[in-house]
């Protein structure tokens, strides 16, 4: 373990007697457990536990009793009902820009099928698995029947442990998730129980027609639709204490698996009768079968078949030993010895996002969308672009078994598809989507969907980070594939300007930013750079494994124009002038350009001394109320690149513009519209950590992006260098 220490007025210093002392992780992870002591409400994060293929929301009650929080996976998607005018999906084939002198058709609305052109964007969509809540004499409660609440996550141990009374009695429910199933097993202690007051209700609702209305939904699923889709209890052994629900919608089907110890039975009953037009048509109450006991427990196990679930007991231990077995591998931070008075918030926030990053982002061969296993963004569809900013921290934290788990499975479920497309326009190789899903692989049709380009050569920098995780030739055979179908399609896509001689991206194009005119926009200064530092990185690949490397490649990597500047300074894209900097479209979120400086490697295409005068300038006109997102760790990993730590410390901690909740979930701010949490700024906090503390490739001395003064001492282990 390395350790830094940094004090105000001294220089660094290395402590013998610490630097061999390991970091009391359990005791820094308890003293950040989430606690709240009042009721919350539908615009408060819920709680939650699970393994990033499946999650379980929480309300107050450490169910969904009063709020009809989401049970949402990986794997559960849907498609609705075919357009009601006659309109139909496969009717779409893009619309056509010209693109270096041929029209080529991109995946964008088409006025024609507006029907069609809305299906393909929220089609499939991730749905709701079910609700699961507390009734009291047999009726939903309510939030006015609750008092005395509090709950508390125990991170350390994956516990929310909730209490509270109904009508002046105790309930406690603990509540844990299991790293090995998709499942979730409860706990309810009170005399309610025993006097048969208390009961469990499941209630599965229906995906609505997602409309434009319905791209958000905190609340995934309505139950206004009870004819169309069934539910039924298809298998039911009351010695073995076990019980599977079937719910089908339409071509979509999946079971809910309850089980419980044979000694302690639970009874299973439907609350209304097959075909019902009831809003309640789907609900069904659990109930202990005797007055014997005062608490019961179950597992609820969720899958697309019918399985026998495991014991609430089995769960319950191997989740404790499994997140204890996360929060000691890999790396860890410290900055509890700090005298700065921003280090404590630092520290929940490293703690919080570790756990929710957990829950939320590891998924097998696939990215989370951007509000994780929590709410439905976008249709519950993820985003290709921000796959680094969801993933890239588990190789810098050392946790590079979640970051495998991830890639280049995701790339390689949606190549055939990729493939497809670029050929269908007229190039060679794999273009990655923008806004997908794990099912088809399809484009979603949008304005910035159809033409944005920066996702194109993330492959090569996700394999870069398994490369320096595991430099086997294993690695380099696994992801050999996608990295050359992805850059036999970057030096395809790149057009020759007949009059420079160089080779041009666009238009149309849509860059980082998504705020320059796509129809007319050239030459994006960090896509030009990315695009040739990925024919680079793709070019070395094949020199690593003996491998002829394409000419083409080598051609267009060497006669890439240039990313364009003004006045000395890089400008965002081609064919604009010094005034650009006055322009507030732009200057409203200008992070593509720290970006070249900042998450983009060294490479050819950009000369350091204007990127750090361009990051310099962008410091002056890119002020802390227009920053949101994900802006503020590029910034802070920007600011470590370009040696100064003081900046990079500003933007980790300028908690009055980048909020975190009480739960520690990142809010997006801005102009997004989109209902917490931000799981890419948990994600990117991390990243950017990684690099402030752990350094990135070619920094100098322990911690290079923590000041040296302001009261800042940081003790680090486990962490890998970033790129």
């Amino acid at each position: 373990m390395r350790v830094n220490q940094v004090a105000a007025g001294c220089c660094l210093l290395l402590v013998p007697n610490l630097a061999t002392a390991r970091i009391d992780r359990k005791h820094i992870v308890s003293s950040f457990n989430i606690i709240r002591t009042n009721l919350i409400d539908n615009e408060t994060t819920p709680l939650q536990v699970g393994n990033g293929n499946f999650a379980f929301n929480v309300d107050s009650t450490g169910m969904q009793t009063f709020l009809p929080f989401n049970t949402l996976s990986s794997w559960a998607w849907h498609n609705d009902s075919l357009p009601s005018n006659g309109e139909l999906p496969s009717d779409y084939h893009g619309v056509p820009r010209e693109t270096y002198g041929r029209q080529v058709y991109y995946d964008l609305p088409d006025a024609s099928l507006k029907q069609a052109t809305q299906w393909l964007i929220s089609n499939p969509n991730r749905i709701n698995l079910g609700r699961i809540g507390l009734t009291y004499k047999g009726a939903t409660i309510s939030s006015s029947q609750i008092t005395q609440p509090k709950q508390v996550l125990d991170l350390w141990n994956g516990i929310i442990i909730s209490t509270f009374q109904i009508h002046g009695k105790d309930v406690k429910v603990t509540t844990q998730g299991d790293f090995d199933e998709d499942a979730v097993v409860f706990k309810i202690e009170s005399n309610l129980v025993k006097s048969h007051d208390l009961g469990v209700e499941l209630d599965f609702p229906y995906p609505p027609i997602h409309t434009t209305a319905y791209k958000y939904e905190v609340f995934a699923g309505v139950y206004d639709f009870p004819l169309n889709h069934t539910t039924s209890v298809t298998a039911k052994n009351d010695k073995a204490g076990t019980a599977s629900i079937k719910h089908q919608l339409q071509e979509t089907s999946y079971f809910a698996n309850l089980r419980w110890p044979a000694q302690s039975a639970l009874e299973l009953t439907r609350n209304e009768p097959e075909g019902s037009k009831s809003t309640t048509a789907h609900r069904y109450t659990l109930k202990p079968s005797s007055k014997m006991s005062s608490s019961i427990s179950f597992t609820a196990h969720f899958s697309p078949d019918r399985r026998t679930p495991p014991l609430p007991s089995t769960v319950q231990k191997r989740n404790k030993l499994e997140w204890n077995r996360y929060w000691q591998e890999g790396g860890f931070v410290d900055f509890t010895a700090s005298s700065n008075p921003n280090a404590t918030e630092l520290q929940r926030r490293i703690v919080t996002s570790q756990y929710h990053v957990r829950v939320n982002s590891a998924a097998k061969d696939q990215s989370p969308q951007e509000s994780g296993l929590m709410n439905n963004g976008w249709y519950g569809k993820f985003h290709m672009e921000m796959v680094i900013w969801h993933n890239a921290h588990w190789a810098t934290w050392g946790k590079q078994k979640y970051f495998d788990n991830i890639f280049p499975g995701l790339y390689e479920r949606l190549l055939p598809s990729s493939l497809a497309r670029a050929k269908s326009m007229g190039w060679e190789g794999a273009r990655w989507p923008k806004m997908t899903d794990p099912i088809y692989g399809i484009n979603s049709p949008g304005d910035i969907n159809g033409v944005l380009l920066w996702q194109q050569p993330h492959p090569m920098y996700l394999a870069q980070l398994a490369y320096q995780a595991s430099p086997t030739r294993n690695t380099l055979e696994r992801w050999d594939r996608v990295l050359t179908e992805t850059a036999n399609y970057i030096a395809s896509y790149a057009g020759l300007n007949a009059s420079t001689g160089k080779y041009d991206l666009g238009p149309p194009s849509y860059g980082v930013t998504e705020n320059t005119p796509p129809n007319s926009t050239r030459n994006l200064a960090y896509e030009i750079a990315y695009w040739r530092y990925g024919l680079d990185a793709a070019r070395e690949w094949k020199r690593k494994l003996g491998q002829r490397i394409p000419d083409r490649w080598t051609h267009v990597a060497a006669n890439l124009a240039p990313p364009p500047q003004a006045g000395g300074l890089y400008a965002v894209y081609d064919g604009l002038n010094s005034s650009w900097w006055n322009d507030t479209k732009l200057t409203g979120d200008p992070r593509s350009l720290i970006m070249l400086q900042g998450i983009l490697p060294d490479t050819a295409a950009v000369d350091p001394k204007i990127a750090l005068a361009t990051a310099d300038k962008v410091a002056q006109v890119w002020t802390d109320d227009k920053i949101r997102g994900w802006g503020r760790p590029v910034l802070a990993i920007n600011s470590a690149r370009i040696g100064n730590p003081e900046r990079a410390m500003y933007h980790l901690t300028a908690y009055d513009y980048w909020r975190f909740d009480d739960a520690g979930f990142a809010i997006r701010g801005g102009d997004g519209g989109t209902p917490a949490p931000f799981i890419p700024g948990n994600a990117g906090f991390l990243y950017a950590l990684a690099y402030v503390v752990g350094g990135w490739a070619g920094s100098k001395g322990d911690a290079p992006g923590v000041p040296k003064n302001g009261g800042w001492i940081v003790k680090h282990e486990g962490l890998r260098r970033a790129l």
